[in-house]
């Protein structure tokens, strides 16, 4: 089934905008099979976006140390000046 194997691509690629798009709208399977692979490949995709959820926090807090760093020498500076 192409559904199944475009979203093992973006599973492997970590796509995330291929991989919302095609879990936004399920097909239909032939059979047990298809629906078992589906859900374990849904279930590798959910790790992804958790996977991507933490480096974005991380991220995210690793920026607000350093703007918090600048801000404080900044307002150190314009007490020394």
């Amino acid at each position: 089934m192409q559904w199944l194997n475009n979203l093992k691509i973006a599973i492997v690629e970590e796509n995330i905008t291929q991989i919302k798009s095609l879990t936004k709208e399920l097909p239909s399977f032939d059979s047990k099979i298809e629906a078992q692979e589906a859900l374990a490949l849904i279930g590798e995709a959910i790790k992804i976006l958790d996977n991507k959820k933490e480096q974005t926090l991380e991220a995210m807090n690793k920026i607000k140390k350093t703007k918090k760093y600048f801000e404080q020498k900044r307002s150190l500076f314009k007490m020394s000046v």
